[in-house]
Formats: structure tokens, C-alpha cells, sequence
């Protein structure tokens, strides 16, 4: 399930202490995994969403919890130079004693990467130069490449854990050739109970991974579900994603396990028609009748 960063009424940042309050409920309810987001703004019509750095809230996050798996839904490349991303990443997956997983993607908001004066151009071409140089990071080795964009020479970072599985977020080809080349990969859209858009994707990967000469069970595949249990209190110029499943527990139930049967070895509820905002402070506590019935 996501982690809720900001409130869904008035995009208020939630604390980092309210971040992990989250997941310490969630760990004792029963599920498997939270996740954050990564963007410094998202700018609506109705106001800007704000929200605290992903890699700090799940290190506070790690401290908190004993068994839960905690990740990134996803990483934006573009915010972070690459020795400082690995060292990060290479620090959390030690201080959570495993539990941590480095989901990566291009980013996508434009008006942040305006506001910061960040590259919006070729940010896939940047994101593939770049995986195989943080891949070598991640696992301890001294790293030298001069591409068209990255340039490192004889840089390292501290190891101290075995890396953490870097999966990629995508749904067009040239990502899911990346994702082909990662330990894991996530369906980038939020989908609903309708799971052709996933299962379109789910085989552009997998023939992306046999062209890369590995086997499908080499990356594990994962889908995001934009959720409610029985509805929400709509507000005027308020966020929703395109599709959301609104209904009972028993029928969330059924489009959790229609996505496993599709091929998802990982199913992400968001619990929230805007996935990283607080709709009901009690969703989670609801959501374990979702988890009684899968």
C-alpha cells in the first residue's frame, strides 16, 4: 500500500512522524509492503501539492518497523546525481536490514523540473546510460564511463548490505527494455478493475526480457491499484486518477486477485482515489477486510 504524504482536501504535507505512524499500522495489519513518492511539487488546478524527501521519509520509515518491505513508487532520476542516489539507496538497503527496494523512473511533472532547471530532454536516453553505471555502484565495484551524459571516474560508494532490487517503472518499450535489464518492474499507471493495460504492458516486458536473453521469473512484476473501499467525500477541482475501483471489501478482494491471476507477483493499493493522499485517516485499519479475503 502507498504511504500517505499529504492530506487529499487541502494538500497539506503530512509529517515524516505521521509517515511512519502509517507504516507501523500498516506492518501490524498484516500487509506486505508501503511505498512513497517522489516529487518536490505536483501543480494542480486547485492548488500545489507538497511533500517531504521519499529516501529520508523511509529511512525514518526502516527505523520504525521490524518486517515490512518499504520502497519507492518511484524514484525520479532526474532529482539526484547518481553517486549521491546510490549512496542513499545503498544506506537504506543496510539500515533496513534488507527490507528496501529502489523503484526508478524518468519523472514526468514538467513544471518541476522548470522550477529547479533540471533537463525535461531524452530523460529515458539519460535513465538507460545511467542503469548500469548505479547497478555497479549499488554492488560495491569502482566505476569509470564517459557517456553523453554521465560522467564517472574511478567513484565508489559504501557497501555495507547486499543491494537493494532496483526496479523500473514502465509501460512503453524502451522502459520496458530497461525494466527487462532490473530485478523487479512496476506497471506505470494506476489502474483500476480493468486489467488489459497491464497485461499489454506485462507482455512487451516479458518479450523484452526473453530478448535480453533472461527468464520472465528473473524480474518480478508488480501492479498499481487506485482504490476505495465504499467511496469518498468528492470535493470540487479535487485529484482522482482516471480509473479508481470503488466498492466493497469482497469486490477490491476480486481486483486484487484478478491482477495476480493476470500475472502481478505484487499487487500496490493506494486506498485513495489520489494515491499518495489521506482520504480517511482509518483506510488502513478498513483495508484489513480486503486483506482477509486474498
Amino acid at each position: 500500500m502507498t504511504l500517505k504524504m499529504y492530506d487529499y482536501f487541502n494538500y497539506a504535507p503530512k509529517s515524516i512522524a505521521h509517515i511512519a505512524d502509517q507504516a507501523r499500522r500498516a506492518e501490524k495489519l498484516g500487509f506486505d509492503s508501503v511505498w512513497v513518492m517522489d516529487h518536490i511539487f505536483i501543480q494542480r488546478s486547485s492548488g500545489r501539492v507538497l511533500a517531504h524527501d521519499p529516501m529520508l521519509c523511509l529511512m525514518y520509515v526502516a527505523a520504525a518497523t521490524e518486517r515490512i518491505t518499504v520502497g519507492t513508487l518511484v524514484l525520479s532520476h532526474a532529482f539526484r546525481h547518481m553517486g549521491q542516489l546510490a549512496r542513499e539507496a545503498s544506506a537504506l538497503a543496510d539500515s533496513s536490514r534488507g527490507r528496501f527496494i529502489l523503484g526508478l523512473g524518468t519523472g514526468w511533472h514538467r513544471p518541476e523540473f522548470d522550477a529547479l532547471g533540471l533537463p525535461f530532454d531524452h530523460r529515458v536516453g539519460r535513465l538507460e546510460e545511467a542503469l548500469e553505471p548505479l547497478q555497479r555502484l549499488l554492488r560495491g565495484e569502482h566505476v569509470s564511463v564517459q557517456g553523453e551524459w554521465v560522467g564517472l571516474s574511478d567513484a565508489s560508494v559504501a557497501v555495507t548490505a547486499p543491494p537493494p532490487p532496483l526496479w523500473i517503472a514502465a509501460e512503453g518499450p524502451r522502459m520496458l527494455a530497461l525494466a527487462a535489464r532490473a530485478n523487479g518492474w512496476n506497471h506505470a499507471y494506476w489502474g483500476a478493475e480493468d486489467t488489459t493495460r497491464f497485461v499489454q504492458a506485462l507482455g512487451g516486458l516479458r518479450e523484452a526480457i526473453t530478448a535480453s536473453g533472461r527468464k520472465p521469473a528473473d524480474v518480478e512484476t508488480s501492479a498499481s491499484i487506485a482504490c476505495v473501499l465504499n467511496g469518498w467525500r468528492e470535493i470540487p477541482g479535487g485529484f482522482r486518477e482516471p480509473e479508481v475501483a470503488v466498492g466493497s471489501a469482497a469486490q477490491l478482494a476480486g481486483v486484487v486477485r484478478s491482477y495476480a491471476a493476470a500475472g502481478a507477483d505484487h499487487v500496490i493499493l493506494s486506498l485513495s482515489p489520489d494515491p499518495y493522499a489521506e482520504v480517511d485517516p482509518t483506510a488502513l485499519e478498513k483495508a484489513t477486510e480486503i486483506l482477509e479475503l486474498v
